[in-house]
């Protein structure tokens, strides 16, 4: 963490003594030697040589001056955030992405707050692929066994049926549900952000056993979208996903295959994100209506 002694560390090293370095503090030089010799004792090394003409650096001073500027910058940057950060008993921060939208969190949160106006949550952007800040408490999202999610702790809310993504001008478009005899003059694609999505092996074996021609990609991009779009191929997709395409229909299937949903978390939460999920197991359980609109197909 950032130590102010090393303000003092640069000033004596530009001035050269300890004295014009306690001029330009309007302080002692006693005090200065004192920020100094503290300083030395907490990295257990040598920083100046002192003469009666003034001081020079040592070795490690000289390497110090070098890195100390921007690690200043850095300390005091994080002790900046951290005193802007909400107090940690009122506040929590989801994170929030394409594929990881408050679908639910809100229809939660509005009966938790209730009578609770000092709480407040605030939502981060993150990207999965990257480490996830550590401000962040909570997540909502799928959890197809991702790489990040061995790290948090997980609350299941629902299972969320796959279904089959089409274009607008898809023949299947309109039916309401769709069957594997629907898909024989088709393609399927199944996507794979992850080598993890385990649960999507099970989807590969069935349309196997029914004879489906049947492809394998890694992520969502737009190859997948163009071939459903111009080639009238299907992608296999949780209902609740509706919301990230746009032009296009997820149509639920005929089949038992599905996803779980619900809450990542840290482990063993404190302050306002322990109440919140606490609460969510307590009235999840008595209103499982809450999520039904996950695991049901839009038109």
């Amino acid at each position: 963490m950032y130590d102010p002694h090393l303000d003092t560390f640069l000033i004596v090293a530009n001035t050269g003594s300890f004295s014009g370095a306690a001029e330009y503090l309007y302080i002692t030089p006693s005090a200065v030697i004192q920020q100094i010799n503290a300083l030395e004792a907490n990295l257990k090394v040598p920083l100046f040589y002192r003469s009666n003409k003034g001081v020079t650096l040592t070795k490690q001073g000289v390497y110090l001056k070098s890195e100390c500027t921007d690690y200043i910058k850095k300390g005091k940057a994080i002790q900046e955030h951290l005193r802007s950060m909400p107090d940690w008993e009122l506040s929590m921060v989801l994170g929030t992405s394409m594929w990881e939208k408050c679908r639910v969190f809100y229809d939660f949160w509005v009966q938790f707050s209730q009578g609770r106006e000092q709480y407040s949550v605030q939502m981060k952007t993150i990207d999965t692929r990257f480490p996830i800040p550590a401000e962040v408490d909570c997540i909502e999202s799928l959890t197809p066994n991702g790489s990040w999610h061995s790290s948090w702790a997980y609350y299941e809310l629902c299972l969320v049926p796959y279904g089959l993504a089409m274009a607008k001008d898809h023949p299947l478009y309109e039916k309401p549900t769709l069957c594997y005899d629907d898909l024989c003059n088709y393609t399927v694609i199944i996507q794979r952000p992850e080598e993890s999505w385990k649960n999507l092996d099970h989807v590969k074996e069935d349309l196997n056993k029914n004879h489906i021609l049947m492809q394998e990609r890694r992520g969502f991009d737009s190859d997948v979208v163009w071939d459903a779009s111009i080639k009238r191929h299907l992608i296999v997709m949780p209902l609740c996903l509706q919301d990230v395409i746009f032009d296009m229909r997820i149509a639920p299937m005929d089949w038992e295959h599905s996803v779980s949903y619900g809450f990542f978390y840290r482990p063993e939460p404190a302050g306002l994100p322990r109440m919140f999920l606490d609460f969510v197991k307590s009235y999840h359980k008595n209103h499982p209506e809450i999520t039904m609109r996950l695991t049901e197909a839009k038109i």
